[in-house]
C-alpha cells in the first residue's frame, strides 16, 4: 500500500469512526472547506445522521489514483443501517466516485468527483468517471438556456446567483449523498445546496419541465433571501409546478385542471374531494396521494391567480410573501382581496374547467 493509499484510508477510518459515534465536529474537520456548495450539503447530510443515529456505518475506499500531490480520487462505498428503524428502508449504502484534497498534513474529503460544464444562469455537474453520463448532460446544456428564459421571463426576475445542478446515475445514490434518513427522495432542492436531479428510469436525462420546477422553487428561495419559510409549503410546491408547466403540453395541465375541477363539486364528506388549504400545515401527517392532490391543487390555483389578475400581480403576490408577508397579508396587498375570498373565487371558478 503507498503513503497516500495509507493516508486516504486512514482519513475515512477516522470519518467513519465520528460517524457511529456521531461526533459531527470531528466528521467535519475531515471535509474540504474549499467547496461551499459541498460543505453546506455534506454538513447538511451529517446533520442528519446525528438526528437519526446509525447503529452501522462502514466505508471502503477502492480503485484510487493521484491526480497531483495534493489531490486523488478513489471510489467510496459505504454501508449503513439506522439505530432505531427497522424495515427495508432503515439501511442501504452506495458506491460513488469522489475526489480527495490533501490539506496541511492530511486528506480531506472534497465530495462525489464530477465533471462541470456551464450555460448563463447554471453549473451542471455529471459523472465521467466510471459512470459516464456525457451524452444526458449534453441533453440539458443544450435546453438548459431555454429553460432560464423561460423561467426568468415568467417571474420577471433574473437570479444574481448560479443554480447547481447535480445529475446522479439514481435515486439510491441520491438520497444516499443527500438524506439517509429519506430514501423516498428521488430530487432534491434546498437553500444553499445544490439542485439534485437523476436520470430517468430508462437512462435519459430529467426533461425540461421538471429543470423548470426546480429552477423556479430556486429564484423563490433567492427572492426570500435564501429561505423557504416564507411560503407555504403547498404553495411554494404550487408556484414551482407552474414554472415546470411552462414546458408542458397543454393536454397534460388540461388533465390536472380538469380532476381538481371535478374534486371541487364533491361533498365535503365524500372521500374523494378538495383539501381544505388549513389542513396541509403539516406535510408529514399527509399521504403520498393527498401530498398530490395538495401540490395539485397549489398549482391550478397559481394559475387561476394568473389568468384572473394577470402576470404582474401574480409576481407582485409572490414577491409579497418572498418579503416576509403572510398569505393573506399578501392576498390583500397584490390582488385585493383577503385568501379566504380567493380561495372562494378559485372554487368558484374550478367547474368551469371540466
Amino acid at each position: 500500500m503507498s503513503t497516500i493509499e495509507f493516508e486516504l484510508n486512514r482519513t475515512v477510518a477516522r470519518m467513519e469512526r465520528a460517524v457511529q459515534t456521531a461526533n459531527l465536529d470531528t466528521y467535519l474537520s475531515f471535509v474540504w472547506p474549499g467547496d461551499p456548495i459541498f460543505l453546506a450539503e455534506h454538513t447538511a447530510w451529517a446533520r442528519d445522521w446525528v438526528e437519526h443515529p446509525l447503529a452501522v456505518f462502514e466505508v471502503e475506499l477502492f480503485n484510487i489514483r493521484t491526480l497531483s500531490p495534493e489531490i486523488a480520487v478513489a471510489r467510496m462505498s459505504w454501508r449503513w443501517r439506522q439505530a432505531t428503524r427497522e424495515g427495508e428502508d432503515s439501511a442501504g449504502g452506495t458506491t460513488m466516485s469522489v475526489i480527495f484534497y490533501r490539506q496541511d498534513d492530511r486528506w480531506l474529503l472534497g465530495g462525489e468527483h464530477w465533471t462541470t460544464a456551464e450555460v448563463p444562469g447554471f453549473r451542471l455537474y455529471y459523472l465521467t468517471d466510471v459512470v459516464d453520463n456525457s451524452q444526458q448532460a449534453q441533453t440539458m446544456l443544450d435546453y438548459l438556456p431555454e429553460v432560464y428564459a423561460a423561467v426568468t421571463r415568467a417571474f420577471a426576475y433574473t437570479p444574481q446567483q448560479t443554480a447547481h445542478i447535480k445529475l446522479y446515475e439514481s435515486p439510491t445514490v441520491l438520497f444516499n449523498w443527500t438524506r439517509l434518513s429519506r430514501p423516498d427522495l428521488t430530487a432534491w432542492n434546498a437553500p444553499g445546496e445544490s439542485i439534485k436531479l437523476t436520470l430517468t428510469p430508462i437512462n435519459t436525462a430529467p426533461d425540461e419541465s421538471v429543470v423548470a420546477r426546480e429552477y423556479t422553487r430556486f429564484v423563490l428561495f433567492e427572492l426570500a433571501g435564501g429561505v423557504r419559510e416564507h411560503f407555504p409549503w403547498w404553495l411554494e410546491e404550487g408556484i414551482a409546478q407552474y414554472g415546470g408547466s411552462l414546458f408542458a403540453t397543454l393536454s397534460q395541465r388540461n388533465r390536472i385542471f380538469k380532476r381538481i375541477a371535478a374534486l371541487s363539486l364533491a361533498p365535503e364528506t365524500s372521500d374523494e374531494r378538495l383539501l381544505r388549504w388549513d389542513e396541509l400545515s403539516d406535510p408529514d401527517a399527509l399521504s403520498a396521494d393527498q401530498r398530490d392532490l395538495a401540490v395539485n391543487q397549489a398549482f391550478v390555483l397559481v394559475h387561476f391567480v394568473t389568468e384572473r389578475y394577470g402576470i404582474d400581480a401574480r409576481n407582485a403576490w409572490i414577491r409579497a410573501m418572498a418579503s416576509g408577508q403572510t398569505l393573506d397579508a399578501a392576498c390583500q396587498s397584490a390582488l385585493g382581496l383577503s385568501f379566504a375570498e380567493l380561495d372562494v373565487a378559485w372554487r368558484a371558478w374550478l367547474p368551469s374547467q371540466l
